[in-house]
């Protein structure tokens, strides 16, 4: 795993240590000794991790994650805050704060690779689907971060099964506000997709005792798991176990006796972290499918259609597909509406007539706006009487009912032309030919159909080479 570290420590002795072992693990290095160089080697830089020290000459830590955390491009940046005391106070004050763990100096090597590794995974996890961190600000886009409760769906995984007792009971008290579940081990490997998908996995040490760390890529790979944290509870002054859960999966790993407040303040950012990728998640999914829409009618626009032709040409090519048939369809006489009436009348009308030719497709036909008042119906498995049939039922279905003008009681009717074409045997050209060939034969149709009065149906043929 590759990654660039700002350490940042006003003593240079620790400094080199840490670059010592960071560089070790093929890890690059970038280095400050106060807290102004820290800010803007984060700013200009903008790493990947940060290991700050507690007590700096200028800045403590404290307003330094302050700081990180109130700027658009540093607020993700993942802050390892360790301090030579180990005071409960510093360390909550630093997770109220952003940090996203707080150690106590000497520090323990194999539990500080281990918590790397880990915010290292989970900003990889986020980083395929953002933006690059500068952008927004550079865009004078950027927004102040998100203030809200995160209310995630919890699964307890303890040895009392559904009962809420010892570790269990003080989970609840822990989280008040969450979705607690108690369930053991097998009810957790054996939990249905469908019905519950957990936002938090959490695992009393008991279980541990009892199967081992193994449970950790166990849970996390079965399928209602996916995405899911997980965070592992563990009795005190294990780190070197603790550092091998970390690097097994799991997110966070509390240790015994369970310090409530630090452990909501714990659970309570994995949540934020987690709800907050699946947001940018489902956000970018939206993008993905704005970008193959047509904003206007919601059918698919010829960008997605000629991806889709493409995989079609493959499946024909191969002989998988045996027939796919392709009607482009012109809405007959269009401009006389948008003359007469209006583009706003007719943006209504090309809905109407979009969601009446939808409605009488098969769910495998691909409907697409093609550009202006002209669509395309790819149809894979189709043979010619069967494609002639659903354009005999197109043009029933547009010019059959009347349209509504908004404003006037008017009634519009509408007529649409379709040229069909159809392959029908092995097709033997390069995939951009399939789509220019049977577009261009459908479209030769459609002429046909207008020169012949139009609301009409015209068929042409290709024949493979």
């Amino acid at each position: 795993m590759s990654g660039r570290i700002l350490i940042v420590d006003d003593l240079s002795i620790n400094r080199t240590i840490l670059r010592a072992k960071l560089q070790a693990a093929c890890y690059d290095c970038l280095m400050a000794d106060c807290g102004e160089k820290a800010l803007s080697l984060a700013q200009n830089e903008i790493p990947d991790l940060i290991l700050l020290d507690y007590r700096l000459p200028d800045i403590d830590g404290i307003d330094i994650c302050k700081a990180l955390r109130a700027n658009p491009v540093t607020r993700n940046i993942p802050i390892l805050l360790f301090s030579a005391t180990a005071d409960r106070q510093q360390r909550l004050t630093a997770l109220q704060v952003g940090a996203d763990d707080f150690l106590s100096k000497p520090l323990d090597e194999s539990y500080l690779m281990g918590r790397i590794r880990s915010l290292l995974r989970a900003r990889d996890q986020r980083a395929p689907n953002t933006l690059p961190s500068a952008l927004p600000a550079v865009a004078g886009m950027a927004e102040q971060a998100p203030c809200f409760t995160p209310q995630g769906n919890i699964i307890v995984i303890c040895d009392c099964g559904a009962t809420h007792t010892g570790t269990c009971a003080d989970l609840h008290a822990v989280m008040p506000d969450m979705r607690c579940t108690c369930l053991s081990l097998q009810q957790a490997l054996r939990l249905n997709a469908e019905t519950m998908r957990p936002d938090l996995f959490l695992v009393t040490p008991d279980v541990i005792t009892q199967r081992g760390l193994q449970i950790i890529p166990d849970l996390l790979s079965r399928n209602q798991a996916r995405g899911a944290e997980l965070c592992i509870m563990l009795p005190e002054k294990q780190e070197l176990l603790g550092a091998m859960a970390l690097d097994l999966g799991a997110r966070e790993v509390l240790y015994l006796p369970l310090d409530v407040q630090e452990a909501q303040l714990r659970l309570t950012k994995i949540l934020h972290q987690k709800l907050q990728r699946d947001a940018m998640q489902r956000a970018f999914e939206t993008q993905l499918d704005q970008a193959v829409r047509d904003p206007l009618t919601g059918l698919f626009n010829r960008r997605y259609l000629g991806a889709r032709m493409s995989e079609i040409a493959v499946n024909l090519k191969s002989g998988s597909l045996s027939h796919c048939a392709v009607l482009v369809i012109d809405l007959d006489h269009f401009k006389a509406v948008n003359d007469r009436f209006g583009h706003n009348v007719g943006d209504d009308v090309l809905t109407e007539v979009s969601r009446r030719l939808r409605a009488s497709l098969r769910n495998t036909d691909i409907l697409a706006r093609y550009g202006g008042e002209e669509f395309v119906v790819v149809m894979p498995g189709a043979d010619l009487m069967a494609a002639r049939r659903v354009a005999l039922r197109l043009c029933k279905a547009v010019h059959t009912n009347s349209y509504a003008i908004a404003g006037s009681s008017e009634a519009l009717h509408l007529s649409v032309s379709i040229g069909v074409a159809v392959q029908h045997a092995a097709f033997q050209g390069g995939m951009s030919d399939f789509a220019k060939t049977i577009v261009g034969q459908a479209d030769d149709a459609l002429r046909a159909a207008k020169d012949g009065g139009r609301n009409r149906v015209v068929t042409g043929q290709i024949v493979a080479a």
